[in-house]
């Protein structure tokens, strides 16, 4: 794969201390979003099949399923941009995989002492976790492979921040409620079906104030609008066009939330203000190639090349990246404002980098630097 061979990180040998922060940081809601699959897939199993299952196993079954479709992390580890271009919630997050998967992994827990148990309710309550990771994952703001290996067709609801600590805890809460009772577990899935509602709603209404911006624009847009951490109110807000997109974060309601000046940490305050009410937000323009230095047709030609075909497949609304070299190399950045946050800086960060003496090669940023947008 000569992509691979050519992938690098550009300028970084080794971490800093707050480039290590910010690793931290990173894994921690990593550690966030697969422990609320894990309980989501026990939620799942123990209401359902509790009272034909022992609770331990009822709740191993889903907890297991629900884990299991992120181990496609692995790829990460071997080739972060294939992983993210072409794997990353593909064969793991399969309707036509997850039959093989539930009997995996029911195969796995009979074997590691699961005998005296009903085979089948075992298949069952993983299924059911991978099945609730599936439909989980569905409505964040990444794309999921449902049809793999049949189709490569990508969907998403788009309808939750891949992180909710609001959707977690409410999940956890039902987890807790069902641990003695199962049949409280529909009660305590209740207001994770409203929060859904809810965020549905809201979506809708930023929806409509994004196409109302963009039929102002005198050439035709494409409309889309993204969950945004910290609340169901906030969204951002895409309209995009040829020659680049207007981005907006909105806080939906008529004022900013009170809760932003209260976040634990300065990087989350910073963020959770930059949400507006509609009433003083901010449109900002953000070109797809061109740049102060006057390089866009150069840009352009490195965006279309072979070398750049995977950046390609991955970014759905790409922008230029600006940032001055800090070497003897000349870099082209992009990024995908769809998964970037306002005042940090964006975790995905590919272009192509020459030396004076050397053609271009691709490289990428790690995910780990800071610097504020």
């Amino acid at each position: 794969m000569a992509t691979r061979r050519l992938l690098r990180s550009a300028g970084h040998p080794r971490f800093s201390a707050s480039q290590t922060a910010r690793r931290e940081r990173l894994w921690a809601l990593a550690v966030v979003d697969t422990l609320t699959h894990a309980v989501i897939g026990a939620l799942g199993a123990r209401t359902l099949i509790a009272q034909r299952l022992p609770r331990r196993w009822s709740l191993a079954a889903g907890a297991l399923g629900g884990l299991f479709p992120d181990i496609d992390y692995l790829w990460f580890l071997l080739d972060p941009l294939q992983f993210h271009a072409y794997w990353h919630r593909s064969f793991t997050h399969s309707l036509l995989m997850l039959p093989l998967w539930a009997l995996l992994l029911s195969v796995t827990l009979y074997l590691l002492g699961g005998r005296k148990q009903n085979g089948w309710l075992l298949y069952l309550g993983c299924a059911l976790g991978l099945g609730l990771h599936i439909a989980a994952d569905l409505i964040t703001a990444w794309d999921l492979q449902l049809f793999w290996p049949l189709s490569d067709w990508r969907t998403s609801l788009a309808w939750i921040f891949v992180i909710d600590p609001w959707f977690s805890a409410l999940a956890l809460t039902a987890l807790l409620l069902c641990w003695r009772w199962p049949h409280a577990g529909w009660l305590g899935a209740a207001p994770l079906v409203l929060w859904l509602i809810w965020s549905i709603q809201y979506k809708q209404q930023a929806l409509e104030l994004a196409q109302a911006f963009a039929q102002q624009q005198a050439e035709a847009a494409q409309v889309s609008v993204w969950p945004q951490p910290f609340s169901p109110r906030n969204w951002k807000l895409l309209v995009s066009g040829t020659h680049g997109h207007w981005q907006a974060h909105l806080r939906l309601g008529d004022s900013r939330s009170r809760l932003a000046d209260y976040w634990p940490h300065p990087w989350l305050r910073s963020t959770a203000q930059a949400y507006q009410p509609h009433s003083a937000l901010i449109w900002q323009f953000h070109p797809r190639f061109d740049s102060p230095q006057g390089d866009g047709e150069t840009a352009l030609q490195l965006w279309h090349s072979e070398m750049l075909q995977d950046v390609r497949q991955f970014f759905s609304a790409p922008a230029r990246y600006h940032q001055p070299d800090s070497s003897a190399n000349h870099c082209l950045w992009f990024t995908d404002l769809i998964y970037s946050l306002p005042t940090q800086r964006p975790p995905f960060i590919y272009g192509a980098c020459r030396s004076p003496s050397s053609f271009w090669q691709l490289s990428r940023q790690p995910v780990t630097a800071t610097s504020a947008e």
